[in-house]
């Protein structure tokens, strides 16, 4: 083989590999487009993660606010009413502890009234009879005596 014969086969084979070479360049300026375009959008996610975790923190802030608060108006409630109490007890009254049931039937509408003596009285009569005398206005104002 001459060196004109070696010189040639190369050439062709470098030839060859240029080609190669072109083609998985273009590939990798696609990739590295690819790459660059994906950057941009996580930067962008990343911005909306930021915004996401400073409005949670925003949230929270407040909500503990809000139960802060809550906390406290429970506390005065119950202040109130030993002040009630202690207010009560200095004119010479003696405080009366407020009934759960009693207080939920005063809170009744008339009609709720008769519907609930009505009630009572197809099961029970002794205790229709004293839900009556209890609630007697209440259930005659319902029927308009």
């Amino acid at each position: 083989m001459t060196f004109e014969e070696r010189f040639n086969s190369l050439k062709q084979a470098f030839t060859g590999k240029t080609a190669e070479v072109e083609a998985k360049i273009a590939e990798l300026s696609a990739v590295n487009a690819k790459v660059e375009e994906l950057t941009n959008a996580l930067s962008a996610k990343e911005g909306t993660i930021v915004e996401l975790t400073a409005k949670l923190a925003e949230a929270s802030d407040k909500v503990a606010l809000a139960e802060k608060t809550l906390s406290e108006i429970k506390a005065s409630q119950e202040s109130a009413g030993k002040k009630a109490a202690v207010i009560a007890a200095s004119v010479g009254v003696q405080p009366l502890e407020v009934n759960p049931a009693q207080a939920s039937t005063e809170s009744k509408s008339d009609e709720e009234l008769v519907l609930e003596w009505t009630a009572i009285k197809q099961k029970d009569a002794k205790a229709a009879s004293e839900f009556y005398n209890k609630n007697r206005t209440a259930i005659l104002r319902h029927a308009g005596l």
